[in-house]
Parts: structure tokens; sequence; C-alpha cells
């Protein structure tokens, strides 16, 4: 009986070291590297105040999910903040005009702040999310 216990053990402990060799490995996969910006928050919860929705909006969860802060004006009642909403993938710093990876439906920043979004032919312009 003890054999067994001994056995399930180093069952259950080798299981958890490929388990977590797994995921050391897609950790370091260059793919699936985040692309943080400078002045990211970290730490953000989905619906939850910000006060930075025109420049250096953008924020990093826990689980490395991409978050910007939206501001909705002339909402009733008023707030004088903004929350934190679901943001496409991020792709780092980048000029305004410069063309980008995908048709649409990614996000980036430019040096001086301000979001911006893939337009398309249009390449990398100012985003519409404050």
């Amino acid at each position: 009986m003890i054999r067994d216990a001994a056995g399930a053990v180093a069952v259950l402990a080798a299981a958890g070291a490929l388990a977590l060799g797994g995921a050391g490995a897609a950790a370091a996969d260059p793919e699936h590297a985040y692309a943080d910006v400078p002045g990211m928050a970290h730490d953000v919860q989905l619906s939850t105040k910000c006060h930075s929705w025109e420049r250096f909006i953008f924020g990093r969860g826990v689980e490395g999910q991409t978050y910007a802060c939206h501001y909705i004006p002339n909402q009733w009642p008023p707030v004088d903040s903004g929350f934190w909403v679901w943001s496409p993938p991020l792709y780092g710093v980048q000029e305004i005009g410069a063309p980008c990876p995908t048709n649409r439906g990614a996000a980036a920043q430019s040096p001086d702040g301000l979001p911006l979004e893939c337009a398309g032919d249009l390449g990398w312009q100012q985003d519409f999310y404050a």
C-alpha cells in the first residue's frame, strides 16, 4: 500500500514537472510575447476605474490580456473616470501612417502616447478609444 502511494506521488510529480516545462516553453515562445508600451498600467481588471484615457491608455491584466482606458463623454450619471475595456492585440510603439501587420483589429501606441489602430491601407491611425 505504501509502495502504491509512493508510485502515485512519483507519477503526479512527473506530470507536474512536465506541465511546468510545457508552460515555460510556451512563455518563451516569441510568437506569444507581449508588446508592452511606455506608460502601460499593470494588474488591470476589466470594468474598473482608470484615469488616463487620452494618452498612455493601455494596461495589462494579470493573465496577460491587453486593456484600454475608455471614457464615455456625457454619460449619466456623470463620472470623472474612465473604465478598463478589452483591447485588440497590442503591437508596441508605432508611427502614425506606418504600415500595420493586419487589415484591422490591432492596436498600438505612438511615441508620444496616442492610441493607434490599424486602418488597413492607411496604416496606423489615431484611435478613437477616447
